[in-house]
């Protein structure tokens, strides 16, 4: 993934259904740039996280591995 606005507002979702990836059942926990939120899954505990997504500008949504990549990629880890 390269070239990402990481200043651009995402949304921090949280699943609320019994953990499939399908878009439904989610609870918006936050928004804020998406580097704010890649850094505050990255610095949560594996269980803290497990449930979590971020929703980008676009329509793309990062599940808990591509998070944890992108914050490793940027040094946020």
């Amino acid at each position: 993934m390269s070239a990402l606005d990481w200043n651009a507002e995402a949304t921090l979702h949280e699943r609320d259904d019994a953990g499939s990836e399908l878009q439904y059942n989610f609870n918006v926990i936050k928004k804020a740039s998406l580097r704010d939120l890649v850094a505050e899954v990255a610095a949560m505990t594996a269980d803290e996280r497990a449930r979590l997504i971020i929703d980008m500008a676009g329509g793309k949504s990062l599940n808990v591995g591509e998070i944890m990549e992108l914050a490793k990629s940027e040094g946020l880890v």
